[in-house]
């Protein structure tokens, strides 16, 4: 690609929204793109994203698997997308052709149509960053085999001009003894890996799609300074042979080159697939520091100093993490995961940036249904002994990560900290009363408990329909882990939901109350129980850790039935209704499936 001349190649991702940048051949932001991801437990309605993505001219996103709620939003919007398929399914797509052509002619084939009603999209990325080094070698086996596949469907359903392949890369897959891009290559033990991948990618010509991530960087590497993450002018600067390094992110993207050219592959597209900085959860997570590393990567794409070294051109095409923040998203990397958006969990802008809409700032999502102007707080006329271990039951199912160490809420004293776990468990579970009981400790109050920087939130009026439709895709996901898996035949799949708040409390691992708060307690606590943390005893079935997982618990939410025309609403109209054994307190799934692939028919409480 010449050295003036960028190309703006559109893009698409489902659930969990990523920003991308496109640059043109002036060097100009032509489109927004986000990781728009959906990973939230009420999540902004399809439609109003679509809405906030084109008030702000955003034209690309980038999705994490192939949601047809956000898929049918999106059509005629002119609006690129990327879509993606969850790590879970790389087994049976690599194993079945017949499970390949069945997923493109489901999340595909029926969107990218040639009428005005069509959704534009243009990638289909295989796995969620499947090399990432904390998933081990799990998933090797499968990026390859499950592209392959997709790519033999999408010629048969005649869509390969249009549709391309890809698979993004983990940030980690790169190695660096000294830590300079000069000596870059693949991790040895995803090295052979990459280079099928390669091999692939460079035959079908699909670019390598990569996630830059200078904060992680930063936060992980000593010799990473804040000035090198945020192209600050004093940052002392990197030398490797002739080439010096004054950013964190030149430097990234030069060992990427690095890396490509050493398994013999100089000559492919790269897309940062993500790149960003999130505003809560961490030390130096903030939104005024994020609004610097968008401003300062913006401005630098600009310059002419953004030349690489290695190439003489730039990404073909830049996604930022993320659009809005998502509560439910993994926090195994860290609290700060559930807070990259640009926006907030309910679109409003959390700082002014210039992402392709000029001097207009970012318009915020409109006429947005929030529940009624009501918190649950801690009532200060109770014993307040055992709140921690209350706590700890409701971030298990909630989030909490804001009244993590760095957090905005971390400077809450005792016991405002445990009143934001009550409310943020008050706020999922839709206020329903029994949420803010806390054996007897909770009291729903109409003033906001808000404090400086910290915010008590009002959560969002999300229709049961999308309630019901993320818990059958979840669902559909983690499956094959639960009893009841769909192989060759149609199969019904029962959830327990576990016990409500005031049963026997169950911990979720990184989910834990201790894991996102750091341990906090009251001194007096302390005093009395020592050092025992009271976090709830954790389920021994591995099966129902992982259903609660993808299952958020909803005590009295939901109504006791679904009826037909309800399900058909949410999962389609080839349906079938389902029988539901009264009093079992479960969360049922329907569902069915052939060559390993589950399609979820139905979702109901039971």
């Amino acid at each position: 690609m010449a050295s003036q001349s960028l190309k703006c190649t559109p893009i698409f991702q489902l659930l969990s929204l990523s920003l991308i940048i496109s640059l043109s051949a002036v060097a100009e932001v032509e489109g927004l793109g986000v990781n728009w991801g959906t990973a939230a437990s009420h999540p902004l309605p399809p439609q109003k994203v679509v809405e906030l993505l084109k008030a702000n001219d955003i034209g690309k996103v980038k999705l994490f698997d192939a949601d047809p709620l956000v898929l049918q939003s999106l059509s005629a919007s002119n609006i690129h997308v990327t879509v993606g398929v969850p790590n879970s399914m790389l087994r049976s797509l690599n194993s079945s052709l017949k499970a390949a052509e069945s997923w493109v002619h489901d999340n595909l084939t029926r969107f990218v149509s040639d009428g005005a009603s069509r959704v534009l999209i243009d990638y289909v990325a295989v796995g969620d960053e499947p090399f990432l080094q904390s998933y081990g070698e799990q998933f090797y086996p499968f990026v390859v085999g499950a592209a392959a596949n997709i790519q033999t469907a999408l010629f048969k359903a005649n869509l390969a001009e249009k549709v391309k392949v890809v698979a993004p890369c983990s940030f980690d897959a790169f190695l660096s003894e000294s830590g300079l891009p000069s000596k870059a290559r693949f991790r040895p033990d995803v090295n052979r890996t990459m280079i099928e991948l390669l091999t692939f990618l460079n035959r079908h010509r699909s670019p390598f799609f990569v996630t830059i991530s200078p904060f992680q960087s930063y936060h992980e590497n000593k010799n990473f300074s804040l000035d090198f993450a945020l192209f600050r002018e004093v940052a002392h600067a990197r030398n490797d042979s002739h080439k010096t390094y004054r950013n964190s992110f030149d430097l990234s993207y030069d060992t990427i080159i690095s890396a490509l050219s050493t398994a013999g592959f100089p000559q492919v597209d790269v897309v940062i697939g993500r790149i960003g900085w999130p505003t809560d959860g961490a030390p130096n997570a903030t939104s005024s520091l994020a609004q610097e590393f968008i401003k300062g990567l913006i401005d630098h794409l600009h310059s002419r100093s953004a030349k690489s070294s290695k190439r003489q051109d730039l990404p073909t095409e830049i996604y930022i993490l993320s659009l809005l923040d998502e509560d439910k998203r993994s926090i195994a990397a860290g609290n700060f995961e559930r807070h990259w958006g640009v926006f907030t969990f309910d679109g409003q802008a959390k700082y002014q940036v210039d992402l392709g809409q000029g001097s207009r700032k970012l318009v915020n999502a409109q006429d947005v249904q929030y529940l009624s102007p009501k918190w649950c707080v801690v009532n200060n006329n109770k014993d307040l002994l055992n709140t921690t271990a209350l706590a700890s039951d409701a971030c298990a199912a909630a989030d909490c990560t804001a009244v993590s160490p760095g957090g905005s809420c971390f400077n809450l004293s005792w016991p405002g900290n445990i009143s934001y776990a009550f409310n943020s468990y008050y706020q999922q579970h839709d206020q329903n009363p029994e949420s803010c009981d806390f054996a007897g400790l909770g009291l729903i109050t109409t003033v906001d408990p808000s404090v400086d920087g910290c915010r008590f939130f009002v959560g969002l009026r999300t229709s049961l329909s999308i309630s019901l439709q993320n818990s059958a895709r979840f669902c559909s996901i983690i499956s094959p882990m639960i009893e009841g898996v769909v192989r060759d035949r149609p199969s019904l799949a029962v959830v327990n939901k576990g016990p409500d708040l005031q049963g026997q409390p169950n911990s979720l691992g990184d989910n834990s109350f201790a894991t996102q708060t750091g341990l906090i307690r009251n001194k007096h606590e302390e005093q009395q129980n020592g050092d025992k943390n009271s976090a709830g005893s954790s389920s021994s079935d591995a099966d129902v850790q992982a259903a609660h997982r993808c299952l958020p618990r909803q005590p009295s939410v939901l109504p006791g039935t679904l009826d037909l025309p309800s399900i058909q609403r949410v999962v389609g109209s080839d349906s079938e209704e389902i029988s539901s054994s009264s009093g079992s307190g479960g969360l049922m799934v329907a569902a069915q499936g052939s060559e390993g692939v589950v399609r979820p028919l139905a979702v109901a409480v039971v």
